[in-house]
């Protein structure tokens, strides 16, 4: 039988997308420095937990991923 692993998400990173202004989401895109806006698609990618920073996200537009803002 072949031993299976669990993934704890309270210890991990991961990505999260959305559209529109969201509570508790950083306010800005961490590359163009915008604000993020109603009906505006972003990604947000939080940390995994660091002992001395804690955790930590990041916003993203969409339409800033890859350069093209």
């Amino acid at each position: 039988m072949k031993k299976q692993s669990a993934i704890d998400a309270t210890r991990a990173a991961f990505t999260t997308f959305g559209v529109g202004v969201v509570k508790g989401n950083p306010k800005k895109c961490i590359k163009c420095r915008k604000p993020i806006k109603r009906g505006e698609h972003w990604r947000k990618d939080t940390s995994a937990p660091d002992p001395k920073l804690g955790r930590y996200s990041v916003i993203q537009h969409a339409t800033c991923e890859g350069g093209n803002g």
